[in-house]
Formats: C-alpha cells, structure tokens, sequence
C-alpha cells in the first residue's frame, strides 16, 4: 500500500471501541450518568465500527469501477461515538447515491485529508468530494516518521517528544503559521478537486457554530458532537449542493 493510501486504523476489521470512544470512556460515564437518555440509547445500541480493505471506516470496499463520493475530515466526519448510519457523511451518501467512500481519519487534520486524496485520486472514481475541517485542525500536522505518517496535536502531551520542544514552541503553536498550513492544505485540495474534475464542498466549525442541541442523543464517548449537530452537518452540505445544482441549472439554460 502507497504512503499516501495509509490508514492509522486496520483493513478488515471490526471494533466495539474506538478512541476516543474508548471501554473505560463508557464504563465510567454509565456510573456518573446511570439514567441518561445517551447512555440508554448506547446500551440498547451499541456501536461497531467496521474499517473496510484499506481501513476506513465506510462499508464499500475501494475499487476502481465503481463511481462514488469522498468525505474528507476528523473525528466528526468518520463518526466516533457515533453509528455509522447517524453520521453526517453516511447521510449525504445515501441522498446522492453513489459508493460511499469515506477518508476521515480520527484526530487529523487538513494535511492528512490532502494526503488521502492525492492517495486515491487515480484509484477511485470520484463524482463529488465534501470536506469538514473545523479550524481546531489549525493546530493538527502530519510528518513522516520512521515511514509512515504521524498525526501531531500540537496540544497532546506526546507532540514535543515526537518533534522536539523549540520547534512545538515556537513554530508548531505560532497561530499565523498554523493557519497559514491549514489554508495551504484547503487550496491544494480544491485545486486538486478541480483537476479531477470534481464538485467540491467545504464546511468549517462555522455550519454549527450557532446551531443549539439541548435535547439529542449525544456521542457515546460525551466528547463529540450529539446526533442532531450531525443532522445539521448533513443538511449543511445539502444546502451547498442544492445551491451548486441552481447555478449549473442556470448556466445551462444561459
């Protein structure tokens, strides 16, 4: 497998837990929360998260034949603590048809989400590409080390072992050159979506920023945004869909 196709997670596998949506997550929440609806739901429902042949978390195995759609983002778009089929990528899928193939990598940011797509730009046919990069990926980089990529969270307490103190301090945490490498990465990407021909949909934090849940089933590790914040996601992408279909409407009939 190309560097540029590496998954953190493994191909063909299925998992009750996944960070950080992790056992001791849940075991200490339903001892703080006994009676709380999310707690409830996930005891009725648990979750498996199912990666595919290359190790994402999307049922379609990756093939070159078939035409579908890539989802590109964190934690949020592959859905932890979360079923699959509640997840804002999953629902997009099923309204637009097409193979379902989801990049997202847990923790990343948007150099990992670039590195995928170059990863499988000639491999997969791709119709339509919809990316979620909430700006706290600003401070999550990808390096090569020892072969293979590492994600680094500027703000996990591993960071300045894998890189060094001085170059955290002073480079990786300097908010003008964390932006500067997250727009890099954004315009790479719509560059190289425009290259593959492809419709590309772009959404920050700023799609749920004012948007106000106090009575959903929230992610089953408490961390991650609650079921309807996911519906609102969907509904997000949807509206920039439809506006994308007007216009091409509108050029044609010009």
């Amino acid at each position: 497998m190309s560097i540029y196709q590496f998954s953190k997670y493994d191909e063909n596998r299925i998992m009750p837990w996944c960070p950080t949506d992790s056992r001791r997550n849940w075991h200490e929440n339903s001892k703080k929360y006994p009676n709380d609806k999310t707690i409830l739901y996930y005891k009725q429902n648990p979750i498996e998260y199912k990666f595919n042949n290359y190790g994402f978390r999307t049922p379609d195995d990756f093939n070159d034949v078939d035409e579908g759609n890539i989802f590109l983002g964190c934690s949020y778009t592959i859905g932890i603590g979360h079923h699959l089929e509640n997840t804002w990528s999953y629902k997009v899928n099923e309204h637009i048809g097409g193979k379902f193939w989801n990049l997202s990598q847990g923790g990343s940011g948007v150099a990992t989400a670039f590195r995928l797509l170059y990863g499988f730009k000639d491999y997969l046919k791709v119709k339509n590409i919809f990316h979620f990069a909430p700006t706290l990926q600003n401070f999550r980089y990808e390096f090569i080390i020892r072969k293979l990529p590492i994600i680094i969270n500027v703000g996990h307490r591993y960071a300045k072992k894998l890189v060094g103190d001085k170059f955290v301090n002073e480079s990786l945490m300097d908010i003008d050159f964390a932006k500067l490498e997250y727009d890099k990465s954004v315009c790479a990407i719509k560059s190289l979506a425009n290259k593959m021909g492809c419709n590309y949909y772009f959404l920050d934090e700023g799609a749920i920023k004012n948007f106000k849940d106090d009575d959903s089933i929230g992610a089953r590790d408490f961390l991650h945004n609650t079921i309807n914040e996911q519906n609102h996601l969907y509904e997000s992408f949807l509206k920039k869909v439809e506006k994308t279909d007007e216009y091409l409407s509108d050029f044609k009939i010009r």
